[in-house]
């Protein structure tokens, strides 16, 4: 007797668990953050009682406001280490691969396509790349700690 309703078996595939990828350990305290030197910096008392963030020149404080916008994505918030992109902090720091300006700005306009990182050409401006590698610069130095900085006057 042929119902017209055929009955089929289903398969359920088990997925293989022995060779699962290793969870993403963070970085240490030590190297994710401006060492307490230049936070304590960051101290209203230092800025002559007023509240807020470390004081920082126009171009520094731009450059943060451009890296937040097109940079923060993918290398971190405050330019701290993450799993995703390059470590901006060693980097551009002293002894890093891109440790000038010159070297800087023609990775960002040419980007890194084999890593993933687009090319900014024709996206940001000169003085923005400028900018952006003066608030990295300041970062990598730690003269500038991790946080909103206070907006110059101006």
């Amino acid at each position: 007797m042929d119902s017209g309703v055929q009955t089929g078996r289903v398969d359920t595939v088990v997925p293989d668990t022995s060779t699962a990828t290793p969870p993403i350990t963070p970085p240490s305290p030590a190297d994710r953050d401006t060492p307490p030197v230049a936070a304590e910096a960051a101290k209203p008392s230092d800025q002559g009682g007023k509240s807020g963030g470390l004081k920082v020149s126009r171009e520094e404080y731009e450059g943060w406001r451009q890296y937040s916008a097109n940079c923060a994505r993918c290398h971190g918030q405050d330019a701290l280490p993450n799993p995703v992109a390059a470590n901006l902090l060693l980097s551009v720091g002293p002894k890093g691969p891109i440790n000038s300006y010159e070297m800087f700005a023609d990775v960002v306009t040419a980007g890194r396509p084999a890593s993933g990182m687009p090319a900014f050409k024709g996206i940001l401006a000169a003085e923005q790349i400028k900018a952006i590698y003066a608030y990295v610069k300041g970062r990598a130095e730690r003269r500038i700690p991790p946080g909103r900085p206070e907006r110059p006057e101006s």
